[in-house]
């Protein structure tokens, strides 16, 4: 009710509702058509075909760049005074959803910023705009973020040919995508991997018991429970070996915790370094320096255990019908020693913080969903049985869809990132505005995942939403929850973050009932976000 009031006063503010605009640019698209369809000798002549004449029909239509909305922009700081104390709303960056939030009540559903050295920023909460962007992106589409890691792969040529997947853009980004995506896109080779990751979410459930509190509860500590958790998993997968994270007698200095370290001090540096003034693009400042130690202590564990790999490949038999590992598959697709690192290391970098968080927001909402989590359990009962160690199968999986749709509700709510960004390589007309090429374009899917215009109650965590035929199903815009992106930018690990997800929530529910009982977890934005509440779950024997 209330957001429709705030829309409605916003589409007042600025003149022309959405559908105004829609019905607008459709008349401007069949008047282009008609008049194509008048003078053939127009189009063959000048060498047009119609989708031209309508895009250009669009553009000359539609408003100038510098007419979109947005704040003030002033000497040094262009427009991120705003998150400045006093002066502006004094928002932290790891706060940057409520910032959007800000904006988008201010300006309506898209706006502009400038922020010096950058190139000009387009926000937008449409999904039809989140469509022109992908649907239009070339081969290699461009993402901006991660220029500090990319740096440090320039500085260490002797170890690193590319920036990778993460960093890196245009043909050396896709020279490794293009090598690295097909073991991971083949259905076989993920299977391969349920058992073991079954057996680390068997190994997590002894952990719960060993360390949870008299009362049941976890220490305020338990994320990083969470993340070893989550190296243990993505490292049989990018490692090729077992590191011992859940070992009882993990010590501090460990490797497999100095992995841990390592993840979650790079994505804390990342994210202060790269929105904050650019000072470290001039000199060493502490907080690149210890980026660089991370990075290091990354790179060269991922090397010892990639030449591992190599040693086994080439010892093993001509004759073995041994199955390759993800990693093995990367060398028999032709990629280098120095890209396959890259490869593992970035893999390490999106797999531990992302999926250790977006599962730990997963427990939160069925903690505070109790009946959601039990329509959940009698799923997992009535496909799986009791608590077991008995291996899941591939058509167990394919049945449990209750808890795909939970999983999917959970990151509508509470996705990996804020949103998707493209700097758009073409000019284009979002929102009726024109947008030129070089233009960094952020689509905001959390911001328009939680707005009652694209889903009805938004705020609520209702799996329902993704049942076919239920009655609560939703037929939202398809563009609106992408959290694994879209397009050949799509998370390269999405099969395996959904397969850890999966047996980890269904060893839990068969053994526990979790519940919750502090103050409402929200979202802190250090890249990926993360929970802003220490996860204190209850986790109660079922009898």
């Amino acid at each position: 009710m209330i957001a429709s009031i705030v829309l409605g006063r916003l589409n007042g503010r600025l003149g022309t509702t959405y559908q105004q605009l829609v019905n607008q640019q459709a008349r401007i698209v069949q008047r282009s058509k008609a008049s194509v369809a008048a003078s053939p000798e127009v189009v063959l002549k000048n060498g047009a075909n119609v989708s031209k004449v309508v895009e250009d029909a669009e553009w000359n239509n539609a408003k100038s760049f510098d007419e979109m909305p947005g704040l003030r922009s002033v000497p040094i700081l262009g427009t991120s005074w705003a998150m400045l104390p006093v002066v502006g709303a004094g928002i932290p960056i790891t706060r940057i959803l409520e910032l959007y939030k800000l904006q988008f009540e201010k300006h309506g559903y898209i706006w502009r910023d400038i922020i010096p050295g950058a190139p000009p920023i387009v926000s937008t909460t449409r999904p039809e705009d989140a469509e022109k962007v992908f649907r239009t992106e070339g081969k290699f589409p461009e993402r901006p973020g991660f220029e500090t890691l990319k740096a440090y792969r320039e500085k260490r040529i002797e170890q690193f040919t590319s920036a990778g997947i993460l960093a890196g853009n245009g043909e050396s980004w896709w020279n490794v995508r293009s090598k690295a995506q097909q073991p991971f896109l083949k259905t076989k080779n993920v299977n391969n991997y349920i058992p073991v990751l079954g057996q680390i979410a068997q190994e997590f459930i002894d952990r719960i018991r060993l360390i949870r509190q008299e009362n049941n509860e976890m220490k305020p500590d338990f994320v990083n429970e969470m993340y070893r958790w989550a190296l243990e998993s993505v490292g049989v997968v990018g490692l090729n070996t077992r590191l011992g994270c859940l070992d009882p007698n993990l010590a501090p200095d460990s490797e497999a915790q100095k992995m841990i370290s390592a993840a979650n001090l790079s994505f804390a540096a990342v994210n202060e370094l790269e929105y904050g003034l650019p000072l470290w693009k001039y000199f060493s400042t502490p907080k690149l320096r210890s980026l660089y130690e991370a990075q290091d202590f990354f790179t060269d564990t991922a090397l010892k255990y990639v030449q591992q790999t190599l040693e086994v490949m080439t010892n093993r038999p001509a004759d073995s019908d041994e199955d390759p590992s993800i990693l093995e598959e990367f060398f028999i697709r032709g990629m280098s020693l120095k890209d396959a690192t890259g490869m593992v290391i970035d893999m390490l970098m999106a797999g531990i913080d992302t999926t250790s968080h977006t599962t730990s927001f997963l427990l939160y909402f069925l903690a505070t969903n109790p009946e959601k989590q039990e329509k959940l359990r009698k799923e997992i009962l009535s496909v799986l049985g009791p608590k077991g160690t008995q291996v899941i199968t591939p058509s167990d999986l394919n049945e449990l869809h209750y808890l795909k749709a939970c999983i999917k509700e959970s990151l509508r709510l509470r996705p990996a990132a804020v949103g998707n960004a493209r700097i758009i390589d073409k000019e284009l007309v979002l929102s009726g505005y024109r947008v030129p090429k070089g233009t960094l374009v952020v689509l905001l899917h959390q911001l328009m995942a939680q707005m009652d215009e694209y889903f009805s109650n938004a705020k609520e965590f209702k799996p329902e939403r993704w049942i076919k035929g239920d009655p609560e199903e939703s037929h939202h815009h398809k563009y609106v929850v992408l959290p694994f992106g879209f397009g050949t930018r799509m998370c390269i690990g999405r099969r395996l973050a959904e397969l850890e997800m999966w047996q980890l929530t269904t060893k839990i529910l068969q053994n526990f009932k979790v519940e919750y009982h502090y103050e409402d977890i929200g979202c802190l934005s250090r890249i990926v976000n993360a929970p802003d509440q220490p996860l204190r779950f209850k986790f109660i024997d079922l009898n």
